[in-house]
């Protein structure tokens, strides 16, 4: 697993990754299919802004009848604003692509992903892991 800006700092489980794309990804139909995970292509990295070095690497993307879309882990964080911008750009992303940003919500982390998206204009899918 690669580590970008707050893939180290959620601490995410290789195990949640491997949920994510057995019960979401792989069962949407989804081809070409990269993921931050153990036996996978690692997903291309989003740089912050043309001058950062600092860059973001999606837990999973995939494509349906060419269109791409994200998958993100939907974790609580200690840095709100690092993971709004995430999921900002990955939704602007895959709305640019003619996909969906799809936030897979582990057991304990629904009401911290729903304030978020209630608080910030993001446009995602939140599906229960």
């Amino acid at each position: 697993m690669e580590n970008g800006i707050l893939t180290e700092a959620q601490q995410k489980d290789a195990e949640l990754i491997t949920l994510l794309l057995d019960k979401i990804v792989k069962k949407k139909g989804f081809e070409n299919i990269y993921a931050n995970a153990e036996g996978y292509e690692t997903p291309a990295k989003i740089r912050r802004s043309k001058d950062s070095e600092e860059y973001f690497i999606p837990d999973c993307t995939g494509e349906v009848n060419g269109r791409k879309s994200y998958f993100e882990l939907g974790m609580k964080s200690d840095n709100e604003r690092e993971l709004v911008t995430k999921w900002r750009l990955l939704a602007s992303l895959a709305n640019y692509k003619h996909g969906k940003l799809y936030l897979a919500v582990p057991r304990g982390h629904m009401a911290f992903t729903n304030r978020i998206l209630a608080d910030y204009p993001i446009q995602a899918e939140v599906v229960k892991l």
